[in-house]
């Protein structure tokens, strides 16, 4: 049976929202020029081909996981694949959760530091974050997921943004459909990808659904669609405002697309968008600090999460400092994108091959 933890257990529909709010973070706001440098004006027919990838594989790892209800991810990836191998699968899991972590806090810190903070050292900034997020965290999963559900509204806000600067875009912009050629629109998925990062939370997370049914693989499923919909309207609309020429040499394609619009009433729209981004990112750190806790958590089978919450703070805050800009937090970032993919594709893909190879006979095991 699961060891549950106190507080420890989500609903079907926080698990759908943080779904959404794990993906729809820091990648937002260069999205369109790290596809466009590939798939040029096609950029948002990358991001749909990925969408649909992400969604086969996160349908493959619910769908593993829903034929043992009984198991956590530990116990079931073990009889698919042998302990060592789970117990290594995780670990390294853990270690990328923090590493991300520290990553998103110190690019949430230097943008804050730019919009709010000029002159409050990095170092205050980033200790703040990282003091709230373990405030955030520290009770369990059920905490983060009844906060993620207040920071899913900011979501709302951006696609209420993306609406008034298009009177300037141009459709013409986008086209030829296609003309970028197929090769270039599937380099643009790799980038793409990236962007996505997080939804592989599911593999830990459902066991811990207090309500599951059926239906979670459809909504879990519905909730990528979601994000991926949201993106491919935001690539497309600011590639029809800029032209994938221009918009390569943006460093903040979101915020640049929100200061071409003058409004009567509020000067810098754009501030708006960083107060709504800060909170969504901070869904994002939220999950991921806690994904990282329930990871040695089933290692160690402990109780209680906190334990490790207060043990990853002192090195998340090291993990933030160590880049010394953003372009070096821009390029570490890179680097973990690929290791997602191994987390993200792979390792779903394998359980759900391995699964059938067994012929579907462990499911009414117990661990």
């Amino acid at each position: 049976m699961i060891n549950r933890y106190r507080d420890g257990e989500i609903t079907s529909g926080q698990l759908y929202i943080m779904i959404v709010s794990i993906m729809i973070g820091t990648g937002v706001l260069g999205l369109s020029r790290a596809i466009a440098e590939f798939a040029q004006q096609d950029a948002w027919i990358s991001v749909i081909i990925n969408g649909i990838i992400i969604s086969l594989t996160t349908a493959m790892a619910i769908y593993v996981a829903q034929k043992h209800p009984e198991m956590n991810f530990i116990q079931y990836t073990a009889k698919l694949l042998s302990k060592p191998i789970a117990y290594l699968i995780l670990f390294t899991y853990s270690v990328y959760a923090v590493l991300s972590t520290g990553l998103i806090i110190r690019f949430l810190s230097d943008m804050v530091g730019t919009w709010f903070l000029p002159r409050t050292p990095t170092i205050i900034v980033t200790f703040i974050i990282i003091a709230s997020t373990v405030y955030i965290v520290k009770d369990g999963l059920t905490l983060v997921g009844r906060f993620n559900e207040i920071i899913v509204l900011s979501i709302l806000s951006f696609i209420i943004l993306i609406f008034p600067s298009l009177s300037k875009a141009s459709v013409l912009n986008l086209m030829p459909v296609g003309g970028s050629g197929v090769v270039n629109i599937l380099k643009g998925v790799l980038p793409s990808y990236y962007s996505f990062a997080g939804f592989e939370i599911v593999l830990l997370f459902y066991p811990l659904v207090s309500n599951k049914n059926p239906k979670i693989l459809k909504y879990s499923v519905f909730s990528i669609l979601f994000v991926t919909l949201f993106y491919t309207i935001t690539v497309a609309s600011q590639i029809a405002l800029f032209g994938y020429i221009e918009i390569k040499d943006i460093l903040y394609v979101s915020i640049n697309y929100l200061d071409v619009l003058d409004t009567p009433v509020i000067e810098r729209i754009e501030i708006f968008f960083a107060i709504f981004w800060t909170f969504s990112v901070f869904g994002t750190i939220s999950i991921q600090y806690i994904a990282a806790s329930i990871g040695l958590q089933s290692i160690f089978n402990t109780k209680k999460t906190s334990f490790f919450t207060y043990l990853f703070a002192p090195l998340i805050f090291i993990i933030a400092l160590l880049p010394r800009n953003t372009v070096e937090v821009a390029a570490y970032s890179d680097i973990l994108g690929k290791i997602t993919i191994f987390f993200g594709i792979i390792i779903p893909v394998l359980l759900y091959i391995m699964y059938h190879l067994r012929g579907g006979k462990m499911k009414n095991e117990k661990a």
